[in-house]
């Protein structure tokens, strides 16, 4: 009988990442999820989705509604997430972005540029970042 590929769904994918998540943490022991939202009524206006390896939290989505943008609430939701790693001893946040998404912004909260791909896909370059904390 022969495999065949498929396209995979929402849930396909979050049973694939749970699986990796499993098969990690073999190796990796000391794994935990950091991952919060701010509402608006039911809304999510905002959330991050992170998680730490060893001494380092690694942030894998960042998002603020259109709507919500120029608000402070990227600067505090990470600030949030960033004071929970410090209190469980991590040392430092690694991230990546896109040159229409926030390089700057990140920047301007401390990250330094570690790498750029410049152009990366298409005229958009790819730049991933490190905060000490």
């Amino acid at each position: 009988m022969e495999n065949k590929v498929v396209h995979s769904s929402k849930q396909d994918n979050e049973y694939i990442h749970a699986r990796l998540r499993e098969y990690n943490r073999k190796f990796i022991s000391d794994f935990a999820d950091y991952n919060f939202h701010i509402e608006k009524g039911e809304k999510i206006i905002e959330g991050v989705v992170a998680a730490s390896t060893f001494d380092t939290l690694e942030v894998e989505f960042l998002f603020v509604d259109e709507n919500y943008r120029g608000k402070w609430l990227g600067t505090s939701l990470l600030q949030y997430v960033e004071n929970a790693a410090n209190k469980n001893g991590l040392q430092k946040i690694l991230l990546n972005t896109y040159s229409f998404q926030a390089p700057e912004f990140y920047k301007k909260l401390g990250c330094s540029e570690l790498l750029k791909i410049a152009p990366c896909f298409g005229e958009y370059s790819q730049s991933y970042l490190l905060k000490n904390l």
